[in-house]
């Protein structure tokens, strides 16, 4: 298969023509609106300023792959060639849901919109699409793949039909290799697994310069290898022996920059990223950003005094911490955007009634951009969203969120009666772990 994938990938090419372009209308588009095309690396292509309600790249120069199409902290996956000329039309408000396209290029780019959407919705109730056997899980993605191969059935360009049959089949490895993390991730515990399960990562090789540059797909399965190796390690000197073994410059620059977040992900390995970046990173900047993570994640660990905040809530009233003073306090960093986060919805309301006669208060932070705003209060009526619900003022820039170095949601965190930290990373409302310990503390 990889002999087969690396030629494949040859195949590819830059040619120059005349007047490519993305252009169109963004409704409800403001000052806060960013709006940008990216390689699949997130680097800038283009800046695609906005213009009252339009725009247009203008031309683009016979680029050709896949890109993102990046609107604040919200993206989709596109696909350009030199003959494309596409027509993008949003809502600023909600740029994932009403994203659409028309004129040269429309067909590829709605059947990665609509592989979107059914892989959203297949992963929808992701409580139930992993539980039951590992063999069970494996029908399930290889159904999903199969749904997907018969969309794609349905574009006439040739071209990219090769290229993402490719882009396919390391979806699916992916998930396979996804697994474990998931289970984990949903129960706190380390699956045990048939070796058979792996069989058809047996082959991947994960350090492909070429395949690394253009599939979304094998990006994201190479670099989680990649990064599983180094969360593995118990010392410094085998996290950077894993870290060596690295040859392809791009996901070596890839795993550098996830180590910055896992400075904050991870505080119990924290000062093994640290001493990484310190050591390979000749950018001062860079190691300057990462000793400044590296020092709040020693300033909020477990018994330090909380940080405040003060946030406001739907009606507009200003909440504090400190308002809180005496109780416990369980914190959820969350986003409308985040699917995981919207998983534990149900569990959090279900806690804040089960301990509503308890000492704690239940409070969510949204780390929405602004523009997000009257989309978040909407999900708040949706959702039925009860305890404390406040808008960060600077999404994942406001004070309280960076103190606690949040790179990645949802985050829980748990401040004593006297304002102390209980657990900067506590784990989630549907691990029964979670109710243990309150139960622990508020008996």
């Amino acid at each position: 298969m990889k002999k087969t994938i690396t030629i494949l990938s040859l195949a590819f090419c830059t040619t120059s023509i005349f007047g490519q372009s993305i252009y169109g209308t963004a409704k409800n588009s403001s000052q806060d609106v960013t709006f940008s095309l990216r390689n699949i690396h997130k680097k800038m292509v283009k800046e695609i300023p906005i213009q009252g309600t339009k725009f247009n790249t203008g031309d683009l120069g016979g680029i050709e792959g896949y890109f993102l199409l990046r609107k604040n902290s919200n993206s989709t996956y596109i696909y350009l060639k030199p003959e494309f000329n596409l027509e993008v039309h949003f809502d600023a408000k909600d740029f994932n849901k009403t994203i659409s396209f028309s004129g040269k290029g429309a067909e590829v780019n709605n059947y990665l919109l609509a592989k979107k959407k059914l892989l959203k919705e297949r992963w929808k109730d992701a409580d139930s699409f992993y539980n039951g056997s590992e063999n069970e899980y494996l029908s399930k993605i290889r159904g999903i793949h199969k749904e997907l191969k018969g969309l794609l059935n349905k574009v006439d360009d040739e071209s990219f039909r090769k290229h993402e049959l490719v882009d396919l089949q390391f979806n699916y490895l992916n998930d396979v290799f996804y697994y474990p993390h998931a289970i984990k991730y949903r129960t706190g515990k380390e699956p045990k697994l048939n070796a058979d399960f792996f069989r058809e990562l047996k082959d991947v090789y994960y350090d492909d310069a070429k395949l690394y540059s253009i599939y979304p797909s094998y990006k994201n399965l190479a670099s989680s290898k990649w990064k599983k190796e180094l969360k593995k390690a118990t010392s410094f000197k085998e996290m950077e022996t894993s870290f060596r073994k690295i040859k392809t410059n791009q996901i070596f620059v890839d795993v550098i920059v996830d180590a910055l977040y896992r400075i904050s992900d991870t505080p119990e390995k924290s000062k093994f990223y640290y001493e990484l970046i310190r050591k390979y990173v000749p950018n001062q900047e860079f190691v300057s950003k990462a000793r400044k993570k590296y020092n709040k994640v020693k300033s909020t660990a477990i018994g330090k005094k909380a940080p405040g905040f003060t946030f406001e809530d739907k009606d507009g009233n200003k909440v504090s911490l400190k308002d809180f003073k005496g109780k416990y306090v369980f914190i959820d960093i969350w986003a409308t955007w985040c699917t995981p986060c919207l998983k534990e919805v149900p569990h959090l309301k279900k806690m804040a009634t089960q301990y509503q006669d308890k000492n704690i208060v239940f409070v969510g932070i949204s780390v929405d951009e602004k523009t997000e705003y009257d989309l978040w209060k909407k999900m708040l009526n949706e959702k039925e969203l009860n305890g404390v619900q406040l808008f960060s003022d600077n999404a994942f820039n406001s004070e309280f969120v960076s103190d606690f170095g949040v790179s990645s949601i949802p985050r829980f965190i748990l401040i004593s009666p006297e304002g102390k930290i209980v657990e900067s990373h506590l784990s989630k409302p549907s691990q029964e772990k979670t109710k243990q310990l309150l139960n622990k503390l508020l008996k």
